[in-house]
């Protein structure tokens, strides 16, 4: 039985379960539940075992603490990395204002070698608000020296309510038999992106870039209030019996990994202005992210590996002053293909049964990223 299966069934008896081990325990007897641990073995919530022998948790704890050095590194060695190279580089800082407009994907496939849905939830982002800051360190003119170049972002989004979230499930057939939508709110949105590489001048006008990058994206939506519509027989359709639900019915939170080469091409029309393009692509994907739904008493863990990133955009750059420049930027994210394994737990009055589903879980994220941002030449 499928995860999704496993939700729909626990969303309709939930109440009738509790009950049911209420009235044993009044009568005296023991309730006990067999609970089969697989390899995602649980002492509690955030400690299901991934990697072989090592808690999601401590996961996560140790990400964390390694980027937070990475981007200690990259914004405070640029300045040493000056005094080893010749004259004419610069290292400038950059706060910034913006937003997102798009969405996330959660997918449940029906099998693990095909690609029909048996679940799809897409979590808006329409608008996510984001502030941040940026910094970045390379040749204070690119048409005139070549040379290295490093650049670091990180945007923190705003905790503001992001439009809704839509769940479709076909469930024993290839129509749609549920459907069910809720206002999402953003709990807490990271987006970091570190990046280094190098700049070759072409012209007077012209310059080109190459680089590596890093980025992780980590977002966390609550999903409150709405309804859900399920199909007892037949396809889903709007005239099904609606049941509205109040406060938090479902918690998402969403990590990736991608580390992508790209280049850029940056071209300087006049004195003031100058134009900037780019383009990545990878297949080094990771993603691992947590689906906590209360009223079905289940969490689902989804770690997904490799598919398809795409990231193109540009940016527009003012010369106000010799050491400020104020730019626009435009962006767009996609990420497809991302498939792999998936660990359900559920919880029977206080005892937890997990397993284990490979190949079946997936994810994407489709986004425009629009931004401007103060550029102050430190040095």
């Amino acid at each position: 039985m499928s995860r999704r299966r496993h939700h729909r069934e626990f969303f309709r008896r939930a109440a009738a379960a509790r009950k049911k081990e209420q009235e044993k325990q009044k009568a005296g007897e023991q309730v006990f539940f067999e609970v089969p641990f697989a390899e995602a073995q649980r002492d509690n919530w955030n400690n299901v075992v991934i990697f072989g022998k090592m808690p999601y948790s401590h996961v996560m704890t140790t990400i964390r603490k390694i980027g937070f050095f990475v981007i200690l590194a990259a914004l405070f060695l640029p300045p040493f990395y000056a005094e080893a190279f010749p004259e004419g580089f610069s290292f400038s800082v950059s706060p910034l204002i913006g937003g997102l407009y798009g969405h996330s994907e959660e997918i449940v496939y029906k099998y693990s070698d095909q690609d029909a849905y048996e679940s799809e939830l897409l979590w808006d982002l329409k608008p996510l608000v984001y502030a941040g800051v940026a910094a970045d360190f390379g040749p204070a003119n690119p048409f005139q020296k070549h040379g290295f170049i490093s650049e670091i972002s990180l945007k923190i989004g705003l905790p503001l309510k992001t439009g809704i979230m839509e769940d479709r499930d076909w469930i024993g057939s290839d129509y749609l038999t549920n459907y069910s939508r809720h206002d999402t709110y953003m709990k807490h949105a990271i987006l970091s992106d570190v990046s280094a590489g190098y700049s070759w001048r072409l012209t007077s006008y012209l310059a080109l870039k190459a680089r590596a990058e890093f980025s992780y994206m980590r977002f966390s939506w609550s999903g409150e209030n709405g309804y859900a519509q399920y199909a007892s027989s037949g396809s889903w359709n709007s005239d099904l019996p609606v049941i509205n639900l109040t406060g938090k019915v479902i918690e998402y939170t969403q990590n990736w990994f991608i580390f992508s080469p790209g280049f850029s091409i940056m071209w300087n029309p006049g004195s003031i202005i100058t134009l900037e393009g780019y383009f990545s692509y990878s297949p080094l994907i990771y993603c691992a992210s947590i689906d906590k739904h209360f009223l079905a008493n289940k969490t689902f863990y989804d770690y997904l590996y490799y598919g398809h990133f795409f990231n193109g955009g540009g940016q527009v750059i003012y010369t106000l002053r010799p050491n400020i420049d104020l730019a626009f930027s435009f962006s767009y994210k996609r990420i497809i293909g991302s498939r792999g394994d998936n660990v359900t737990v559920t919880e029977y009055g206080g005892v937890s049964v997990s397993d284990d589903y490979n190949g079946i879980a997936g994810g994407g994220y489709s986004a425009i990223d629009i931004g401007i941002f103060l550029k102050l030449n430190l040095f």
